[in-house]
């Protein structure tokens, strides 16, 4: 079982499962549109406090995650067909 909720980036095209901070750690060695983007180089910082116990995984992998949506890496996928009714039965109670 992953430490995660596996999330999906795209580096040059390509789909990464991300889902653990050994595998952000390696996706953020990879070459990203903006290398120099102070959210990346946050992420990097946080990942590697992590590895030493210095913060939490959840606060590493939540910069990383960060990261990765402020660069539009991230997958989005749509609202499954459960969210869809969930969400206008939650409308009709309003």
């Amino acid at each position: 079982m992953t430490a995660f909720i596996p999330i999906t980036i795209y580096l040059n095209h390509r789909p990464m499962v991300v889902a653990s901070i050994a595998a952000a750690a390696k996706a953020l060695q990879q070459p990203w549109p903006s290398m120099d983007k102070p959210s990346r180089l946050e992420a990097i910082r946080m990942i590697e406090e992590c590895l030493a116990g210095h913060c939490s995984h959840q606060a590493a992998y939540a910069a990383f995650e960060a990261a990765a949506s402020e660069q539009g890496l991230l997958e989005r996928k749509p609202p499954s067909v459960g969210l869809k009714r969930l969400d206008r039965v939650a409308e009709d109670l309003m």
